[in-house]
Order: C-alpha cells, then structure tokens, then sequence
C-alpha cells in the first residue's frame, strides 16, 4: 500500500478500519476533510461506529475472498488479502516521517471502490532530511540550462532543464532497472523484459506547431533545406505537431541539441520506477474520449516524473526500428544479461517501420502498447517529443537520417 500524504490516515468502509501508527516526536494533528476542527490525538479517538454492510454483496460464509462487483475493473481494484498487517508508508514526496499502517478487516466482500477517507492525521517530523545539493562537477551540453526551483535527485542531478533553442523543458528520468512490456498483452509486446537505463531527460510535452514552425524559420534563415510543413500547420500554437516522418522528427531533435527516445525510454519515461502499466497507475483512465489537444491540459495523464502526454494525444515516434519479436529476441541472449540501454533490434525484416508509442486503440492506455510505421511518411495521429541522454555518448539514433543539410523523405 503506497501513499504520499503526510503522516498516517484514517479510513473507514463498511466495517474496514485504517488506523494509523507512526513515531510523531509531538502529539499528532488531525485535519478534518469536511471542516477545519481539531481531533483528538490518536490514543483518544473513539473508534467510529461501522456503516451498515451493503445488501448488494453476498459473501459466501467462511469465504474469505472478497466479492468483486460485476460491472467493476479488476485493474482499479485491489484487496485484503490478510488482517492485522502493517504498511510503511512510501515518504518519496519529501522529508517525512516514516509511519505505518494497520488494516482490520472485521468482514469479506469489500474491496477498494468502498473506501470512504474519513480524516487525515498529520505527525510532526522530528528530523528531517537534507536538500539533495546539485551533484559537483556535473554539467548540462550547451544549449540547456536547470530550471532550479524544482530542485535536485538524490543524485545531485536537476529534476528539470530547460532547452534554451525551444524554450521546452525536460524531466529526469533517473538511472535504473525498468520493466518493459507484458507477459498477458498483445503479442508484438510480449514478453516483459528488464532493461537498465542511464539517466536521460525526456520532454515535459509533446514537440508542438509553436516549436516546429521555429525550426522551419531557423531553417529558412540559415539557408539550410527547410522541412516541409506538418499535416497541422494552422492548429493552435500547443497543439502537438502531426504528420512529420521519422526522419523529419530526428532532424528537428538534432537541431535542438537531443534526439529521439528509444522505446524503452519512452517507456519508462511513462510506467515509471514501478512499472505501472499506465503513466497515472494501474487503473482505468478518466476520461471516455480523448481528441487530440493542446499539450499538458490532462492533469491525470501525467507519469510519476511529471512528463505529460504519453498516454493520450499524439502517437510519438522513437529511434528504434520495429519488429515484431523484438521482446523475443531480447530475451534470447545467450550472455543471459539484463539488456542495457537497449535500442531495439539492429537489423530487421522491413527496414522502412520505426517503433511508434501511445495509445493505438481509442480504449487501451496500456504503456507497452507498440506498432511499427512507415519511416518514410507523415502521419495524421503520430508526432514526437525529444529526449537528452546523459552520461553516455548514444547511437541510437540514426544520424544520417538526422542531417539537416540533407533532403527529407
């Protein structure tokens, strides 16, 4: 069970009780979410009388599995699976106390949609952690400079920069193990796989008409070969760009100082340090349709890092070429190794298909979704966004593809 609230809460559900246990150095504060008066501290609040059960569940006797509602997602629900278990609670959302939580359950046929929060109760740190200080000695290529008040990693590296050629900003996408695709997914995903990846910086929002017209003018100024228009040249200014090829996109990502993200950095980019299987959790989207609109309006689809956008909106491009037993073939190996910054395949039977990430259906925000697209052509749904690897000189990207003094497909 993850949280990132201060403290300990108390949450109440038919007969389900949360009670908080944490190491507060002063008597704890309860924040009521319905009025601002004070609660009791802990040790002197009576415990609430249980709301009655709900007829619509019938629990077989002596059966402790709790029964799901038919109309209900088993991707947005979870259970109890035992009584009387502590929680730490997950504190990465800054210097918190490390508190715990004990979950009662006094009867079967609740899950998680009956939840009710009834209060919060906040502990008092007794000693908090340190600021993490910018790393010494490390230093951002030109062209890019950190946007300080989001502050630092662990690591000392900026949580955001900022590209001064596009005025785009990009998140940290710190190094570490990362799991990529599926075991129960379609086919061209499958298997899961882990992959380590360096640090990198992927864009906070998708590359936008605003940002690619600038390119088009740098161009044309520069008396360079300019890139032909996208397939939505009149869309509002943060509206992501539509319909540039592959090699169009690798040549606005060189010209920006970066390059295009691999799959697996997109991916975890979108799944996150966990896994998740979309960018907001493991659960269903709220929304029913989602047109494509103005980069970063959808709150909730935002991964762990901040970035927006990778689930919903455009379909993004990235540097890898498309196979569609590319999982398979990662996983082959015969050194056995966890495959690090893993590209995609190198050579495949059609050398024209790039991988393509993002929602592929209108229904499945899945984070593994895949498919492979003409490089050569424009797409009306595809776009892209760029991302700046650090630490390591890549060749992921295909750089002749990436001159800008050459023609575009």
């Amino acid at each position: 069970m993850r949280t990132t609230s201060m403290g300990t809460a108390l949450l109440l559900t038919g007969s389900w009780l949360i009670l908080g246990c944490g190491k507060p150095a002063a008597p704890p504060t309860v924040k009521s979410i319905t009025n601002t008066v004070p609660v009791a501290p802990q040790s002197q609040v009576p415990n609430p009388k249980p709301n009655p059960p709900n007829p619509n569940l019938k629990p077989k006797p002596n059966d402790k599995k709790s029964v799901i509602p038919a109309n209900a997602d088993p991707k947005t629900l979870f259970m109890v699976s035992d009584s009387a278990q502590r929680f730490e609670v997950d504190a990465t959302s800054g210097p918190l106390p490390t508190d715990q939580f004990l979950v009662v359950v006094a009867e079967t046929g609740l899950d998680s949609t009956r939840f009710v929060l009834d209060s919060v109760r906040v502990s008092v740190p007794t000693k908090q952690k340190p600021t993490p200080q910018r790393k010494t000695g490390f230093a951002l290529p030109a062209g890019f400079e950190e946007v300080k008040e989001y502050g630092y990693s662990t690591e000392g590296l900026p949580l955001r920069i900022l590209c001064t050629k596009t005025d785009a900003q990009l998140a940290l996408v710190p190094a570490g193990l990362a799991i990529i695709g599926t075991n129960e997914g379609p086919t061209e995903s499958q298997p899961s796989i882990s992959v380590d990846i360096d640090s990198f910086y992927l864009e906070v929002v998708e590359v936008t008409v605003r940002d690619f017209e600038k390119y088009r003018v740098d161009q044309r100024e520069k008396k360079k070969t300019v890139p032909p228009a996208p397939m939505n040249p009149v869309a509002p200014p943060q509206t992501p760009v539509l319909g540039v090829s592959w090699g169009v996109a690798v040549g606005y990502a060189r010209w920006a100082g970066m390059e295009l993200p691999t799959e697996a950095e997109f991916e975890k980019g979108t799944r996150g340090p966990l896994g998740f299987r979309t960018p907001w959790g493991d659960g269903k989207a709220l929304w029913s349709n989602r047109p494509i609109t103005a980069t970063g309006v959808v709150p909730t689809d935002k991964s762990p890092y901040g970035i927006f956008d990778l689930a919903g909106n455009a379909l993004e491009w990235c540097a890898d070429l498309y196979s569609p037993t590319a999982h398979t073939e990662a996983t082959s190996s015969s050194t056995k190794d966890i495959p690090h910054n893993w590209a995609g395949p190198k050579r495949v039977r059609d050398m024209s298909l790039r991988v393509v990430k993002g929602n592929l259906s209108g229904s499945d925000w899945s984070s593994w979704n895949r498919q492979g697209k003409d490089m050569g052509k424009g797409h009306s749904d595809v776009g892209f966004r760029c991302v700046l690897r650090i630490g390591r000189d890549s060749k992921a990207t295909d750089t002749k593809a990436a001159d800008t003094n050459k023609s575009f497909p």
